[in-house]
């Protein structure tokens, strides 16, 4: 079964008398369409990727096939809840009917509702997501494409919002604020946790910095990892038993038991799961990695990696599309965990329905399975680089004749210019095959 995805408007066919035509990527359920985004900062790439999340699950929401999408964020943005102000003062002075007219009435009330909320929590609110689902796009309704079209209107959408699960890990800011800057009553935002469970013994050995071939480290690795004992109380237990003097135990016993503490004692971890039991179909799920989270890049890479396992068990087990968005995601190539958790992907997602979709700036550094597993290549705005271009050119076979090189501009003026002229516009390339000027699907929340 084919689901068709609206990526935006490319040339007009031959057939067809109006100048644009909206363009389908076809997704087969049961197998797997990996896309990868290029292009330079601040010509829409987060926009469109947006977007994509969104039509994804509308498509599967209208086929009536559920899939599991799980996007990796990794930004706030003040300067979206600042421009809903903005635009709030300014249409505030135009009569309620106009405006009504302009927006629709349960968007400007939703709109109004955030500005309550904003002056009532000054200091708690104001840092969006940059993947905020439940929160309709003001922005896009607002701002002219030309003197006819919105953006939004431009492509034949209007500000809708989608239902969200978003999952933050040590939270460094209540759980309603939260919420309420990603729609509050569209978001649901969950602490999460990785039970115990879940836990390697890998983790547990860097995490207590223990040496692989001391005495405590083997004793608490048969514990943990051949018995199976993954509950920190009943491994020091354990331990305590395995002690000739348990009224006054070595320091081998004191070192799993220090281990043990300070895995109880962490809010990452628990004994019972929030994360992976809340992943939702019915809803698209955003793994907050963020400011709202006290995270080390270790440790997005480890539960990214952690993610990964447990889409290739719902997978196999269910069979249900999985799609994994990921963002600037050389960021993830930087560690073992993120490069395990995208070469699985590519390696075993293709035929169990693992879909893999990413965005990044260069290509330098990429590993060249990334870029000969993707099915699709979009370029936004335009390349980073002239090698870029070249590496491009003999992966896809009408590169050369349709892409323009990365040619440099020689002023600021010529700069602003290029960049109104190419925001949100760019080439997408269907399996490597055909490629095209298209401008990119606008997203309906923010």
């Amino acid at each position: 079964m084919d689901i068709n995805m609206f990526i935006g408007i490319g040339r007009a066919d031959s057939y067809k008398k109006t100048a644009k035509t909206k363009r389908y990527v076809k997704l087969s359920v049961g197998e797997a369409n990996h896309m990868i985004f290029l292009g330079k900062s601040g010509y829409g790439k987060t926009t469109l990727m947006r977007g994509l999340v969104e039509e994804i699950y509308i498509a599967h929401q209208m086929a009536k096939v559920p899939a599991l999408i799980i996007v990796l964020e990794k930004k706030t943005d003040h300067t979206k809840s600042e421009k809903i102000m903005a635009i709030y003062e300014e249409e505030s002075y135009n009569s309620e009917k106009k405006i009504i007219k302009k927006y629709g009435e349960w968007v400007w009330e939703y709109i109004e509702s955030y500005i309550k909320l904003q002056n009532q929590h000054k200091r708690n609110l104001g840092m969006m997501g940059d993947f905020a689902f439940g929160v309709p796009n003001i922005i896009g309704k607002f701002y002219k494409y030309d003197d006819k079209n919105t953006f939004l209107g431009r492509q034949g959408l209007q500000p809708y919002v989608f239902p969200t699960r978003r999952f933050v890990f040590r939270p460094r800011r209540r759980k309603e604020y939260i919420g309420m800057d990603n729609g509050w009553h569209m978001c649901k935002v969950f602490e999460a946790k990785i039970p115990y469970s879940r836990i390697p013994f890998s983790l547990l050995s860097s995490f207590g910095s223990l040496g692989e071939q001391t005495l405590y480290a083997q004793r608490l690795k048969n514990i943990w990892e051949i018995e199976g004992i993954k509950d920190p109380d009943k491994v020091i237990d354990i331990a305590l038993s395995h002690e000739k003097n348990p009224d006054n135990p070595s320091s081998t016993y004191f070192r799993i038991a220090e281990t043990m503490n300070r895995l109880k004692n962490d809010r990452l971890f628990s004994k019972t799961d929030t994360f992976f039991c809340n992943l939702s179909t019915d809803a698209i799920n955003v793994i907050d990695f963020s400011s709202n989270s006290d995270l080390t890049h270790e440790e997005e890479s480890l539960i990214f990696k952690f993610l990964v396992i447990h889409a290739i068990k719902v997978a196999s087990q269910t069979r249900t599309p999985i799609y994994f968005v990921v963002d600037e995601v050389q960021n993830m190539l930087t560690t073992e965990h993120g490069k395990w958790a995208i070469d699985k992907i590519l390696r075993e997602g293709r035929s169990m329905g693992i879909n893999l979709i990413t965005a990044t700036q260069y290509m330098y550094g990429l590993p060249q399975s990334l870029l000969m597993g993707a099915s699709h290549v979009g370029i936004i705005g335009r390349l980073a680089s002239h090698s870029d271009w070249k590496v491009l050119s003999k992966l896809i076979d009408d590169f050369e004749d349709s892409v323009e090189p990365p040619d440099p501009v020689s002023t600021y003026t010529q700069y602003e210019d290029f960049k109104k002229k190419m925001k949100f516009k760019g080439w997408f390339s269907w399996d490597k095959a055909y490629t095209e000027r298209i401008e990119f699907r606008q997203p309906q929340s923010l």
